[in-house]
């Protein structure tokens, strides 16, 4: 993620660490980086927001096979919420990506679906 000369790198690492408390984050050429293997206080975000169909739909969207990025507002993520974001928001954004060969899964245990199948 990109960080522009009027933000503080710090308030941005903030932000991260709100949604993906155990993100080890790297500076280097004027961005930020980082890789999470737990997603739980994510979810747990999004449970309590009640805005998990939201979130698998967003997630899901740009999914390619093996890779899904989505983005996230950096205001929002600094106060612990989530807010999707689109990919060129004039600030930027958090851009988040999940990998795994078994995509779909991963969105299911993070962003499970609340509504009612048919026939259920």
């Amino acid at each position: 993620m990109r960080l522009y000369p009027t933000e503080s790198a710090e308030k941005v690492r903030r932000a991260i660490l709100n949604l993906f408390p155990d993100v080890e984050l790297e500076e280097r050429e004027g961005s930020i980086y980082g890789s999470v293997l737990s997603l739980e206080r994510f979810s747990e975000i999004l449970r309590d927001s009640r805005i998990r169909d939201v979130a698998r739909t967003q997630i899901l969207h740009k999914n390619r096979g093996s890779i899904g990025n989505f983005w996230l507002n950096k205001q929002a993520a600094f106060v612990g919420k989530v807010n999707f974001a689109d990919e060129d928001t004039p600030l930027g954004a958090i851009e988040v990506q999940l990998t795994g060969a078994d995509l779909v899964s991963i969105i299911d245990r993070i962003a499970p679906s609340t509504r009612r199948r048919e026939g259920a």
